[in-house]
């Protein structure tokens, strides 16, 4: 229990310190952001709304392929629901339930195989963050002239060499074996069963080389979905920024959101914040982020809704997913 609080207290401090921050930065743009909201045009924000659904049909693509390799099937329109709910455990749930692992509860639920399930969603997540990196980093090769902030250059780096390890570690076996000596040694021995386990499995998609490719292509697929998604949010509010700029700072607020909060929120106002006032004014930046969290907390009303028609869960479900 004294866990449980501790993460929670820490997400919630975070988020709250964050919001703190880009009020304190933007306070007297506020009203002016809410402003830009009056007129914002409605056929941009349905191109959005289909290109976010469109995506996740790419991911759940990605995720069937996976799950195949463990020998896993589930249905595509199971896979889809499982992906469209995620979307509200992603942004309301404060606690360490989130999207994946709801996700992985579910088909694990459905197919009785808690390890594959498990493994099955880590490795759909390693290749939705190389995407997302392999795209920034592309982004800021091009247009690294134009980039004023050296830390965008060194976050990408960072995050691509981490990027790299996970590639070496799939595709290369004496680097495996290196990371597996060295895992083995760090850990309490009550946990070497699973990481022998965990390891096993990896072995299993590393004979499967050629689907490691369709899976990356769906990835990057779904990551260029998703930019043009936000590029037309964007536009619905007559913010127009060349294309580029939204697949150079997208994936940069994607990765800051993964720090510890409530789904994102805080850390991700203030990346998109910091990050956009350099090319547009510090109004439609707030803009910008107002009505990009309208969107996606919309979208995880409405899945919430929909989880509920379908049944939802218990409380005593929602404590099986946390744990």
């Amino acid at each position: 229990m004294l866990k449980k609080f501790n993460s929670l207290f820490l997400r919630v401090a975070i988020s709250i310190l964050s919001l703190a921050f880009v009020y304190y930065s933007v306070r007297g743009e506020v009203v002016e952001g809410f402003s830009h909201l009056k007129n914002a045009l409605i056929l941009p924000l349905l191109i959005a709304l289909l290109l976010n659904f469109i995506s996740l049909a790419v991911v759940t693509f990605r995720i069937s392929k996976i799950l195949s390799i463990q020998h896993l099937h589930l249905s595509f329109s199971r896979l889809y629901y499982l992906w469209v709910i995620s979307l509200f455990f992603n942004l309301f749930l404060p606690s360490a339930i989130g999207g994946d692992i709801a996700k992985a509860y579910y088909i694990y639920k459905d197919t009785g195989k808690k390890m594959a399930s498990a493994i099955s969603i880590l490795i759909d997540r390693f290749f939705g963050l190389m995407a997302t990196v392999s795209i920034g980093f592309l982004a800021f090769l091009i247009g690294r002239r134009h980039i004023e902030d050296p830390r965008i250059g060194q976050t990408l780096l960072w995050m691509g060499g981490l990027v790299l390890v996970g590639i070496l570690f799939f595709v290369s076996r004496r680097f495996s074996k290196r990371i597996r000596f060295l895992l083995l040694g760090l850990s309490p021995r009550r946990f070497h069963e699973k990481l022998q386990k965990l390891f096993e499995a990896f072995d299993l998609y590393r004979r499967r080389r050629k689907d490691f490719g369709v899976v990356y292509l769906y990835s990057i697929l779904a990551q260029v979905l998703f930019i043009f998604m936000v590029y037309f949010i964007a536009t619905s509010i007559d913010i127009h920024l060349p294309i580029a700029i939204f697949f150079l700072f997208m994936p940069l607020i994607l990765i800051v959101s993964m720090i510890p909060s409530i789904g994102g929120l805080g850390v991700r106002e203030a990346a998109t914040v910091y990050l956009f006032k350099t090319y547009i004014p510090l109004d439609q930046a707030v803009a910008f982020t107002l009505i990009f969290d309208l969107f996606l907390y919309g979208i995880g009303c409405a899945c919430g809704i929909l989880y509920a028609i379908r049944g939802g869960a218990s409380i005593k479900e929602l404590e099986q997913i946390e744990n």
